[in-house]
């Protein structure tokens, strides 16, 4: 897939070229829904107790940005075993075949566990993938990719505001892009930390650990770029 630059910060464009995103983005009947809360995000305040350790490179650069509009967003949920009957028919009722798998479009959450189950768990940077290890990460990718170009269609572009973890409803589309992230980082380590450091700017409350890959105790990824 193609990336356009954007300013630094800000969550990388993916153009939809990949056969997975495309079928994903046909099968979407409408994005999913995003707006400004109403509330702001005050770096100063949020940082004024931190006790996590020094900050990294992206935390200090978001901590300059100062005050910024809070957004929240639609959330489709997947099925975990613990919804009712209803919700699981509701679920069903707007699932699509995209690239041969069954899954609501809207859904962030699902095209994060397929590409997780396609990828696998090792993430060890001291040592380069398999041949097959690469294809799988490759496949993986392209579903993280769905994801992601089906998030763009309901955010601003270029998106420099804040969207909090702490939301429960916001934590699809920060799965998926960390999904993208980590896996992107198995095979281009590099090419990934623009994603991170997105991460961290749209959500200094980072609930899924991307500051740590600018972290120099992070094995083999510290990096302050």
């Amino acid at each position: 897939m193609a990336e356009h630059k954007v300013p630094r910060g800000t969550m990388p464009w993916l153009s939809p070229t990949g056969f997975v995103a495309q079928e994903a983005l046909d099968q979407l009947d409408r994005p999913l829904l995003a707006w400004r809360t109403g509330e702001s995000f005050d770096a100063d305040l949020f940082y004024s107790d931190w006790d996590s350790g020094p900050l990294t490179a992206p935390e200090r650069e978001a901590k300059k940005l100062g005050e910024r509009p809070e957004w929240r967003m639609e959330r489709v949920w997947l099925p975990d075993g613990e919804e009712s009957e209803q919700e699981r028919k509701d679920y069903n009722a707007g699932c699509r075949e995209i690239a041969g798998m069954w899954l609501h479009p809207r859904c962030l959450d699902a095209y994060a566990d397929i590409a997780y189950a396609i990828a696998g768990s090792d993430d060890d940077p001291d040592i380069a993938p398999a041949d097959e290890d690469c294809e799988a990460l490759t496949g993986a990718l392209q579903w993280a990719e769905a994801g992601i170009c089906v998030l763009q269609q309901s955010l601003p572009f270029p998106f420099l505001d804040c969207l909090n973890y702490r939301e429960l409803d916001n934590r699809p589309a920060h799965r998926i892009v960390f999904a993208y992230a980590s896996i992107l980082h198995r095979l281009r380590p590099r090419k990934a930390l623009p994603w991170f450091r997105a991460q961290v700017y749209m959500s200094p409350d980072d609930g899924l650990g991307a500051r740590f890959y600018f972290s120099t105790s992070k094995r083999g990824s510290g990096s302050n770029y």
